[in-house]
Parts: structure tokens; sequence; C-alpha cells
């Protein structure tokens, strides 16, 4: 007859979680993108939007500021790629992001009078657009931005929140 000592050896190695000792890659549900450069000057406007701001889904969640450097080159705001490596994604060739227009992502006008206008004031009427950026199952990020400034000194400028969609 086994002892006691056997019986709780055998349990807790039944127990064990077999993946124990393998390193697990960090999935984009919990990854968190980069929204702000170090040092980053949040312009008035958004700080102002975002307090108390909440984008509301399955869960409400508040809106946090965007400050990226972005050297533009004339070119306007970034394509999925280029975005993908500007909030630091770890596979940016496959990150799954979509582009929206504002109107498409605030179909009811939601988030116009705040938002919206606060990232329109920020880049001084220059185009705003929205980032859907997945983070796996039901979760995704609603980027809404614009660029402040021309060139290489450019920055991408606005408020992001979390979407949990089911």
């Amino acid at each position: 007859m086994a002892s006691d000592e056997d019986y709780m050896a055998f349990l807790d190695k039944a127990n064990r979680d077999p993946s124990e000792g393998y390193s697990k890659p960090q999935s984009s549900s919990q990854q968190e993108f980069k929204a702000t450069d170090d040092g980053a000057q949040i312009p008035a406007a958004i700080q102002e939007a975002i307090q108390g701001t909440f984008y509301s889904s399955d869960t409400d969640e508040p809106f946090v500021p965007v400050y990226l450097a972005w050297n533009e080159s004339g070119k306007g705001l970034p394509d999925e790629e280029e975005f993908a490596s500007l909030i630091h994604h770890p596979d940016p060739s496959y990150a799954d992001i979509g582009i929206l227009d504002p109107a498409e992502w605030d179909p009811r006008g939601q988030y116009s009078s705040t938002i919206l206008d606060a990232v329109r004031k920020a880049g001084k009427g220059n185009d705003v657009r929205v980032y859907r950026v997945s983070k796996g199952g039901v979760k995704a990020e609603y980027w809404v931005v614009t660029t402040e400034g021309k060139g290489a000194k450019a920055k991408l400028v606005g408020a992001k929140a979390l979407a949990v969609e089911s």
C-alpha cells in the first residue's frame, strides 16, 4: 500500500502545468502597444477630451493619449504595416490592423464632439483616421489619430481605447 507522501507526490505531478518549462510567445492580446514616446507633449485638446471619456463596448474602457514620432515624408498617415511598426507590434507584416473612416467607427456621433473634435484640433485640420488593432479573440483597440506637423518632425497624435466585442 502506498504512503500518503507517495499519493501527494502523484497528485502534485498529475496537476502540474503540461507546458511547464517551455517558453510561451506573447500573444497580441496580452501585448501592450506603444502609445506615447518618452517626453511626449500631449496636446491640451486631447488631454481635455480623454478626461472621463470611455469607449462603450461590452466593457467601458477609458481613452488614453497617443503621441508618437512619425516621419510622414509628405504622405500623411501611415498604412497598416507602418502603423504596426510605430506601435511596436511584435509582427508588423502580419498584424491584424484595419483602417476605418471616423464616421464608420462612430456612426451615432457619440464621440464626434469630444474625441474626434480634439484630434482634428490637435492636427490643425489634417485627416483623421481610425485604426482597429486586433488583440485576438474579442478584444481590439481603436486608435483615433491624425498628424501634427510635417516631414521628419511630424507626430501621430490622438487617442486610443480598448474594446471588447462579442
